[in-house]
């Protein structure tokens, strides 16, 4: 089991690693969610998420387990972007930490990926999972946007 719950610190640890850039745009797509809860508002429903990630790692993510990702996606998909990114990170993590040779993907990934079928199969708290598969595809295009200018810069740089 991981070793620790995933703590309101921790997020802030892991969002700090990102550059001003990344976490600008990502602020500016939080503030366009209406609809989720702030730890103010519902405490338990944070502290729910953060406590309960340890025992979601050591489920081997498998069809067989589709239930308990899919009452996870409905809870992250009521936190804000930020948080929701956060606990996804953990679960691929400390599940990956286990073994690769164990697991093909981690348990974020497999989140990801049942969020994902149901939208495809419309089967489930669809708009939950549209919230969750959309903020991942989001994270995507953006590291793929901020790595594709880097590379760009890097190359005028070159011929100045």
């Amino acid at each position: 089991m991981a070793s620790k719950t995933l703590s309101k610190s921790d997020i802030t640890r892991f969002w700090n690693d990102f550059s001003p850039q990344i976490q600008e745009v990502l602020a500016s797509a939080e503030e366009r969610e209406t609809w989720v809860y702030q730890r103010d508002e519902l405490p338990e429903l944070f502290d729910s998420i953060e406590s309960s990630l340890p025992g979601v790692v050591q489920i081997p993510p498998s069809p067989e387990q589709t239930d308990v990702f899919r009452d996870l996606i409905s809870c992250l998909a009521s936190v804000p972007f930020r948080e929701c990114i956060a606990a996804l990170a953990f679960l691929e993590k400390h599940s990956l930490q286990k073994s690769l040779a164990e697991n093909e993907v981690g348990s974020g990934t497999a989140c990801f990926m049942v969020a994902n079928r149901i939208c495809l199969t419309r089967d489930g708290d669809v708009s939950s999972a549209k919230v969750v598969r959309d903020r991942v595809q989001f994270m995507v295009k953006v590291g793929f946007q901020l790595s594709s200018f880097a590379r760009s810069a890097e190359e005028v740089s070159e011929y100045a």
